[in-house]
């Protein structure tokens, strides 16, 4: 699907980017389940471990992120269905242009819902120089309610690259500790 101008939907990045997260999220000793949660509909099970679903009463079909999920440990003695299998929450907002601040906001509001150690803001565009100094200042990216950060990513197509973003302050696969 094209747009007015010209690059494709938002909608498609979904994907991609979902299957790429959720491998670099996972490993041996973890899964990582993500959604793709755009349209305000949450699964019985991403709901059933949100800790405050008092949540879901302000998120719909024009205020929910774009992808939600978490990391889990699994293995045989841990019961995937557990509450206490669950090690992190993740948040995606995928914008198709150009990031900009209230982007940002909107991004670290979401994390900030859902508790998520790993709230991410990922777009093809670069990151715009202004966001960059903008975090030098003022650390834009620092998440102060829970003293994480926000990521903030450009996505290339994997088949183009070995590593398909550049982060913002940082990688979040640097802070994984596990």
């Amino acid at each position: 699907m094209q747009t007015v101008n010209g690059k494709g939907s938002e909608k498609e990045l979904y994907e991609p980017i979902r299957g790429h997260l959720m491998a670099a999220f996972g490993d041996e000793s973890h899964i990582c389940h993500l959604e793709v949660t755009a349209d305000g509909v949450f699964s019985h099970t991403l709901k059933s471990f949100v800790r405050h679903d008092i949540i879901f009463s302000f998120l719909g079909k024009k205020a929910s992120p774009d992808l939600t999920g978490f990391i889990a440990k699994k293995g045989p003695d841990v019961v995937i269905g557990s509450m206490s299998s669950i090690q992190d929450f993740i948040t995606v907002e995928i914008k198709r242009e150009r990031i900009t601040l209230q982007d940002i906001y909107q991004a670290k509001m979401y994390g900030d819902l859902f508790g998520a150690k790993y709230a991410l803001l990922i777009s093809p565009e670069r990151i715009p120089e202004e966001i960059k100094r903008l975090d030098q200042c003022l650390f834009v990216t620092y998440r102060y309610m829970s003293g994480w950060y926000l990521y903030v990513g450009e996505w290339y197509a994997p088949e183009y690259m070995m590593e398909p973003f550049r982060w913002l302050p940082h990688s979040p696969f640097k802070d994984l500790g596990y």
